[in-house]
């Protein structure tokens, strides 16, 4: 193993030490990583103000947040994905990350539910090709033993965009407004681009064999006759349906439920991510730790972080008391982030390196496609629903328009509004969390016949 690319293999497995360069790529991911972070989820952070400028439903929220964004970040992702399996990958990823900057800045610019989903829809179409890409960097640098860790480090992107998004954008759009916050957000990106441009290597270029791409319908066949990445997708589809059903909704439900300003909702959801990042590198350590020769740790420990997310957020979200609430949300980001590393080292563990960013980009259709758009749908749509029910004038939408009382309403019927948005919205969160168990269940067959690719 050399200093400058540490290829995974037989050979080096008993290495755990990083070289310079595993460092500097780890970094400079994690950093692009959290663009994504933040220019995803800037939108979860400010919906309200959207909600309420735009005049939007919980529904369309759900749409702007889930398939809207899901369905492109999916339509890009395979392309991507097979893309990079033949060309250079730092390229490409310098390109995602410059398309979906410049579509979350776009964002601020946006006058109707029309325009802010295209542009949306941008930062999804960016943004697909972007993980599965980062993901086989890694994968290709890191040996499988060390993959634990390093996936946990680069995961650990998700919380600590987590901590620092809503730390800057929320006081940016507490300050100077939602328009300026997709700004913010969008900049960085956009510096960072031409970095991973010119810093990042293509690790293919250190082999001395050369890396030939299977077919498409090949790769993907290899992958669903694996028993393991089976169980493994579809433990990605019920947990992604949890964590983006609560996840794109928790900013709301603490404005909803108990009454406090975008400022100190942003603190709580950086704490959130805090304790996120906790998660990750426990994961991470412990999937390493206890790694056999099939790598089944890889699968266990994200099965006991989504049973445990399963009784966090089941409790959270049925708490009539904020400091009980906030708890639960708290532990709950904990044992839902143990997941992150483990969880993207057993699918690259899994598959051989020639399919390894096509896996990637398949397993973040289950997770963030199916998932994610399930998710941020689903609690939309039935929020909407039992708002209606359980608002006591009549028709919601004879009285009611984006949460609060039609123009000229009374103080009574406002206040009727408001509460039926938050109760609508706490009832819905309080069942989601059931998807965590059926994840935890897939992850437990996925540990009966996984075991490490070495080819």
């Amino acid at each position: 193993m050399t200093e400058k690319t540490a290829m995974p293999g037989k050979a080096g497995e008993a290495s755990r030490l990083w070289t310079k360069y595993q460092c500097l790529l780890i970094t400079v991911l994690v950093l692009v990583s959290i663009c994504n972070t933040m220019d995803r989820g800037v939108l979860t952070l400010v919906q309200e103000h959207v909600k309420r400028e735009l005049e939007l439903s919980d529904l369309q929220l759900g749409l702007l947040s889930g398939p809207v964004f899901a369905v492109f970040y999916s339509l890009a992702g395979l392309p991507v994905a097979r893309l990079s399996e033949r060309w250079n990958r730092s390229r490409l990823l310098a390109c995602c990350l410059a398309f979906w900057s410049a579509a979350t800045v776009l964002c601020s610019t946006a006058s109707s539910f029309l325009q802010i989903a295209l542009f949306r829809a941008g930062v999804g179409l960016g943004e697909g090709g972007a993980n599965p890409i980062s993901h086989s960097l890694v994968a290709d640098t890191f040996t499988a033993r060390q993959r634990g860790i390093a996936m946990s480090v680069l995961s650990a992107a998700i919380p600590l965009g987590m901590v620092i998004a809503p730390l800057t954008i929320g006081f940016v759009a507490h300050e100077w407004g939602w328009r300026v916050a997709f700004l913010v957000a969008g900049l960085p990106g956009l510096i960072l681009a031409p970095i991973v441009w010119f810093m990042v290597r293509e690790p293919r270029h250190a082999r001395t064999e050369p890396v030939v791409a299977g077919r498409f319908h090949t790769d993907l066949a290899w992958m669903f006759r694996n028993r393991a990445f089976s169980w493994v997708f579809a433990a990605a589809v019920f947990n992604g349906i949890g964590i983006m059903g609560v996840g794109l909704f928790t900013a709301s439900f603490l404005l909803r439920e108990y009454q406090l300003n975008i400022a100190q909702v942003g603190t709580i959801i950086s704490i959130a991510g805090a304790m996120g990042l906790l998660g990750t590198f426990i994961g991470g350590y412990l999937a390493d730790r206890f790694a056999d020769d099939r790598g089944r740790s890889y699968v266990l420990v994200p099965a006991v972080g989504a049973g445990l997310s399963f009784l966090a957020f089941g409790l959270a979200f049925r708490m009539d008391t904020i400091i009980l609430g906030i708890a639960f949300i708290l532990v709950g980001n904990v044992m839902t982030d143990l997941k992150n590393g483990p969880n993207w080292a057993a699918v690259q563990n899994i598959v051989p390196s020639t399919m390894r960013t096509t896996a990637s980009a398949i397993f973040f259709i289950a997770a963030t496609v199916l998932g994610g758009g399930l998710g941020g749908l689903l609690v939309g749509a039935f929020s909407d629903v039992a708002a209606a029910n359980h608002f006591t004038l009549g028709d919601i939408d004879q009285f009611c328009v984006a949460g609060h009382g039609i123009a000229g309403a009374s103080a009574a019927v406002d206040t009727a509004c408001r509460e039926a948005v938050a109760a609508g919205l706490k009832t819905t969160l309080a069942v989601v969390p059931v998807t965590f168990l059926l994840a935890m269940g897939c992850f437990l067959l996925a540990s009966r016949t996984i075991a490490i690719n070495h080819d």
